[in-house]
C-alpha cells in the first residue's frame, strides 16, 4: 500500500513539471508576486449570468383533476433560480511554465442577484405543477473566489502579439448569501454562509482590449430558507430553501489592457527562435 502510494505521489510531481521540464529553455521572467496588485493591467471587471440549483422542501397541497383541494404531503423537490452579477478581480503570476504560459493566483470579487420561483408547487395530475399564486425568494450573493490558474496566452504575459489565451482554474469560495421572499410582508432576510469549491475555463481574445468568456461551476450545499409556519395564500406550512450548486457565464474586459507591450521584458522573442527578435 505504502509502494502505490509513494508511486502516485512521484507520478503527480512528474506530471506537474512537465510544462517546467518541456519548455524550460523558453521561460518568461515572471515579475515579483505582490507587484501585481499595483499593475492596473491585470485588472479586469465584467458581469454576467447566474444559474443556481437546490431543492426545497415541506408541504405541498395536492389536488383532483378539477383544482379540488384532496390535503397536503409533505415532499422534497429541487428548485432552480436565475440571475444576474458583476465581477472585478486580477490574477497574480507567480510560477512560469514556459515561453507564453504561467501559474497565477486568481482573485475576484463577484455579487450576484438572482431569483427562486415556484418554491409552493401543487401536486396534480400525478407529477408537481405551478401554484396559481407562486412564491418566490431572491437572494443576494457575495462571493470572493480564489485558486490557481494555468493561463497561456495573450494575458499570460500582457502581450498584444498574441491574439488568443485560455486558463483553467480551480479553487475555493467563500461567500455570504442574503435570501428573502418576494411579495411576503412582515419576513426579515435570512442569511447564508458557505464554503465551497468551483472549477473555472476562461477564453479570451485581443481586439484592441483583452475580452473574456468565462464559465465558472461551484457545488456545496448552504441552507438559505427556513421559514417554520405557514404563509396565507401561499403555503399550509414549513418551507426550507438550500443552494446546492450554480453555473456562471460571465463576459469580462481587462480595460486597461489597450495599454499593454507589443513586446516586453519577458517577452522579447516572436517565435522559440532565440535569433528571431521582435521588429
Amino acid at each position: 500500500m505504502n509502494l502505490i502510494r509513494k508511486t502516485g505521489v512521484a507520478i503527480v510531481f512528474v506530471l506537474a513539471l512537465l510544462p517546467e521540464l518541456g519548455l524550460a529553455q523558453y521561460m518568461h521572467r515572471v515579475s515579483p508576486f505582490w507587484s501585481n496588485l499595483s499593475n492596473t493591467k491585470r485588472y479586469e471587471i465584467g458581469g454576467g449570468i447566474i444559474m443556481p440549483a437546490g431543492q426545497s422542501s415541506g408541504p405541498v397541497r395536492a389536488l383532483d383533476g378539477s383544482d379540488n383541494y384532496l390535503g397536503d404531503t409533505t415532499m422534497t423537490r429541487a428548485a432552480t433560480g436565475s440571475g444576474f452579477g458583476g465581477i472585478f478581480g486580477l490574477c497574480l503570476p507567480f510560477k512560469a511554465t514556459g515561453h507564453i504560459s504561467c501559474w497565477a493566483v486568481a482573485a475576484q470579487l463577484q455579487v450576484n442577484m438572482f431569483t427562486w420561483t415556484n418554491m409552493n408547487p401543487v401536486y396534480k395530475n400525478g407529477g408537481l405543477e405551478a401554484a396559481s399564486k407562486s412564491l418566490d425568494a431572491a437572494t443576494m450573493q457575495v462571493m470572493l473566489p480564489i485558486g490557481i490558474d494555468w493561463k497561456v496566452g495573450n494575458d499570460a504575459i500582457l502581450t498584444k502579439r498574441l491574439t488568443f489565451a485560455t486558463a483553467f482554474g480551480a479553487g475555493v469560495i467563500p461567500q455570504i448569501m442574503s435570501t428573502s421572499l418576494v411579495n411576503v410582508s412582515g419576513f426579515e432576510p435570512q442569511w447564508g454562509y458557505g464554503l465551497t469549491p468551483y472549477a473555472k475555463f476562461d477564453w479570451a481574445i485581443f481586439t484592441g482590449f483583452c475580452w473574456k468568456l468565462r464559465f465558472m461551476y461551484t457545488a456545496g450545499s448552504i441552507n438559505l430558507l427556513d421559514v417554520n409556519h405557514r404563509i396565507p395564500g401561499s403555503n399550509d406550512g414549513q418551507v426550507d430553501l438550500r443552494y446546492n450548486s450554480s453555473f456562471m457565464a460571465s463576459l469580462i474586459i481587462m480595460p486597461f489592457s489597450g495599454g499593454w507591450s507589443e513586446t516586453a521584458y519577458y517577452n522579447t522573442y516572436d517565435t522559440y527562435n532565440q535569433h528571431d527578435r521582435f521588429n
